[in-house]
């Protein structure tokens, strides 16, 4: 019993220590994400943000569109980092999900049996009391002057 507790015991710590990196990976990929939203966010602003030329002259139209259109392609690609991230962050999400329920059932299983062997010592204690508890009876009664 001692045995299966203890290798019960180093398989929970395992357990508790997948969770907790999954739970550290996910936060990773989470601020993975909010990162992407964060430059998508000033990019937008930045591409929105310039003002309209009072020059037309073309050679600075034509550069301010081209740079329009470079930073719109970087918020394209911002946009499909982003929602891979997402996606991934998810996947982990699952991961973890999946780890914690196995940590917890391992968690319920090990306490059992920790109560298992309590009651093993519990019922060896109480009958080691009764034991003598009845040679001492045994003994007054074979004393006791009749």
């Amino acid at each position: 019993m001692s045995k299966l507790i203890s290798t019960l015991e180093q398989l929970h710590r395992m357990r508790t220590r997948a969770v907790d990196d999954l739970s550290l990976k996910l936060a990773s990929q989470k601020q993975l994400c909010q990162r992407f939203e964060n430059n998508i966010n000033a990019l937008s602003n930045l591409a929105n943000g310039m003002a309209t030329p009072t020059d037309t002259r073309a050679a600075m139209m034509f550069n301010q569109a081209s740079y329009k259109r470079n930073i719109q392609r970087v918020i394209d690609w911002q946009k499909q980092e982003q929602a891979l991230a997402d996606i991934e962050a998810r996947t982990i999400q699952g991961h973890l999900l999946t780890e914690a329920k196995r940590e917890k059932s391992l968690g319920m299983v090990l306490d059992d049996k920790r109560a298992e062997r309590q009651r093993d010592r519990d019922r060896r204690e109480q009958k080691m009391t009764d034991a003598v508890s009845a040679q001492c009876w045994l003994r007054q009664q074979i004393l006791r002057p009749r």
